[in-house]
């Protein structure tokens, strides 16, 4: 198991190295007199990404007993995914607007799609999973995505580096002196010993990374945004325990050899997603 996690990681740590750098060699995208926010490449990997993400939640509800629609909820996933993206280039009277549009129109369309046939029976819970996919896997993607478009396209990798940190500190302190659970009825392989080896990998990461910016932060306050973004992470990850123990599963899917399924990779990043935003925005204004 251990030889397949650090096999099928390093292939993705190679594939995201790989992307950013093509992602930063293509730069901006004009159409018309429209231009694109910097990330197309991302974004374009994002749809796959985010469509896998969905149809593995759609499977998480039907263990759960609730029946939903997969190509609506992929489609209204990534509608939220893009449009969140591109609130970065619209005029600011609409930057929040469209993305609030379009979570508007997939609530109606699921409704009516869920009481076809004059069904009244799980129009309300299913529309509620098409609510959740588009909020939790769509809106909280789209903010990596505005990371590179309002900050630097390199800057997603730095903030997966910073989480992944703590996951991988957190995965070998726990198994080296982990004693005490964390929460064992969500997450019972989890230790104090894990999280707290994990939170410290997160700060050494934000540490290394900040020396590499060409305007250093605080050192203080780096290490205060690698603890907090650990512990965010960590709170992600055990999001996605409750909704996968809540319908008897170990793994969101079987796709991703020693890692699971797509959700079980990104679910620590999703959350950290609008908090690194404010606090690296934030930052990087007191620094300019």
């Amino acid at each position: 198991m251990l030889a397949q996690r650090l096999v099928t990681g390093s292939c993705f740590i190679l594939g995201l190295v790989g992307l950013l750098w093509l992602d930063t060699r293509i730069g901006s995208v004009a159409i018309g007199n429209w231009q694109l926010p910097p990330g197309l490449l991302i974004a374009v990997v994002g749809v796959l990404v985010a469509t896998l993400a969905s149809i593995e939640i759609t499977q998480i509800a039907k263990a759960h007993g609730l029946l939903t629609n997969k190509p609506l909820t992929a489609v209204a996933t990534v509608a939220a995914m893009l449009s969140t993206w591109l609130s970065a280039s619209l005029p600011i009277e609409f930057d929040a607007v469209v993305p609030l549009t379009i979570i508007a129109l997939a609530m109606v369309a699921s409704l009516l799609i869920f009481s076809r046939g004059r069904k009244v029976e799980h129009a309300f819970a299913s529309t509620a999973v098409v609510m959740l996919a588009m909020i939790y896997i769509g809106v909280l993607s789209g903010f990596l995505l505005l990371i590179g478009s309002d900050i630097s396209i390199w800057m997603i990798g730095g903030v997966a580096l910073v989480v992944k940190s703590c996951d991988i500190g957190a995965y070998f302190t726990g198994h080296a002196i982990g004693k005490h659970k964390l929460i064992p009825w969500l997450s019972p392989g989890k230790t104090v010993e894990g999280l707290i080896g994990g939170i410290a990998a997160s700060m050494a990461a934000a540490l290394i990374l900040d020396a590499l910016l060409d305007c250093p932060l605080a050192w203080w306050w780096v290490l205060i945004m690698g603890a907090v973004l650990a512990v965010t992470g960590q709170a992600g990850d055990l999001t996605m325990s409750l909704f996968k123990r809540g319908a008897g599963l170990k793994d969101s899917s079987t796709l991703l050899p020693g890692l699971g399924g797509v959700m079980d990779v990104i679910d620590s990043l999703l959350l950290t997603a609008p908090l690194a935003w404010w606090m690296l925005r934030l930052s990087i204004q007191d620094c300019s």
